[in-house]
């Protein structure tokens, strides 16, 4: 599969040019939109272009220092005065999601250890209730702000009754404080020990979690229905990535990794198209795999080699062979079937390290995507 890299990387060059408001050559200063036709840079179009850059491995060849810091600070003028990111949100991921992405976007871009773009970001004041107060954390754990109510229903704010979606919540709220870090303690002055708060975070999920599936199945109609859906994976790999950054061990890796292989198409993919859920469905199966012990990794060997190989070489084929305009509607779908392509590249015993040379994985660095 090596042979045919440069042809992606080409058909990947290709899209984002198409994209760029700008000239697209060396010192990029981030001006991309998430959909073509768009006539000024918005936040999920400058966040994409970050993404796919960095894990082509070339954001330091196509950026300078310079136009990094432009990059950034075009990045930042997004947050509004509650400290969200919530301006030029032309995708519609909650404000959650939005914040989580351009964080990590950020911390891709600090290339040089004095690039510190986090430290200029405005406080998130909604956040210091969910961090000081536990009582609070546990009434928001289990709504992720869903209520009731016509209003919250309308902007698709469901919570565990749309994990996928409500896990933006749960999940990027939790990413925003771990790649936040420091800045929280010493730049905010806030005093707060996060590494307490996670501990109490990781106890509520694995005391909600469903031990059957190794997916959160807290909605409605879980009542009656128990087989994983894909609605549930992608909702249980949004916390799945602050359990690994975490170094916190998976509650039930082996059924995780049982729901996952039932979702998988013949294909390789999760759906008709590589994109974010290609992503979650490789991580939870790997990262899964990883934290078994040599007996059971032995008894789930070979799905899992085929599950992930699979995967990866129908996402090679076709971001190589296909007109990436032809099957993404915008930039956004991208940067996930990237990050899937090197989550291949974390099961050990494979030749997806050397095939896929020099990319780097987004979720090596950041705890979000």
């Amino acid at each position: 599969m090596k042979e045919i890299i440069p042809a992606v990387r080409q058909s990947i060059h290709n899209f984002l040019k198409k994209h760029s408001l700008a000239p697209y050559k060396r010192s990029l200063y981030g001006d991309f939109c998430l959909r073509r036709g768009f006539r000024t840079p918005d936040l999920y179009g400058m966040i994409d272009a970050v993404y796919v850059l960095y894990t082509l491995g070339e954001l330091a060849e196509w950026t300078s220092r310079e136009s990094r810091e432009r990059w950034a600070e075009s990045i930042i003028a997004c947050q509004s005065e509650y400290g969200w990111f919530e301006k030029s949100n032309k995708r519609g991921h909650s404000k959650e999601h939005a914040t989580a992405y351009a964080i990590g976007a950020l911390r891709l871009l600090e290339m040089e250890e004095d690039e510190q773009y986090v430290t200029r970001l405005k406080p998130i004041q909604d956040l210091l209730p969910i961090l000081t107060d536990s009582s609070y954390l546990r009434h928001w754990l289990e709504r992720l702000d869903f209520c009731w109510n016509p209003k919250s229903i309308l902007k698709k704010n469901l919570g565990w009754h749309h994990i996928w979606r409500g896990s933006h919540v749960g999940g990027g709220v939790a990413a925003t404080i771990g790649m936040l870090g420091e800045v929280i303690g010493k730049v905010w002055k806030w005093n707060i020990d996060i590494g307490i708060w996670f501990e109490l975070y990781f106890d509520w999920l694995n005391k909600h979690i469903n031990p059957d599936t190794g997916y959160w199945q807290r909605a409605f109609w879980n009542r009656i229905w128990k087989k994983p859906t894909i609605i549930d994976l992608g909702g249980a790999a949004h916390f799945y990535w602050i359990y690994e950054v975490r170094k916190q061990p998976f509650p039930y890796p082996e059924a995780a990794i049982n729901s996952t292989l039932s979702l998988q198409r013949p294909s390789g993919l999760y759906k008709d198209k590589p994109f974010c859920l290609d992503l979650d469905g490789n991580f939870i199966v790997v990262r899964s795999y990883r934290q078994l012990d040599k007996d059971k990794q032995e008894r789930w060997r070979d799905k899992v080699f085929a599950a992930v190989n699979k995967s990866g070489q129908t996402i090679l084929k076709i971001l190589s062979e296909q007109n990436l305009g032809n099957i993404y509607a915008d930039l956004h779908g991208l940067p996930g079937a990237m990050a899937g392509l090197m989550e291949c590249t974390k099961l050990d015993g494979t030749d997806w390290g050397e095939t896929l040379s020099g990319w780097k994985h987004p979720l090596d660095k950041v705890m979000w995507l």
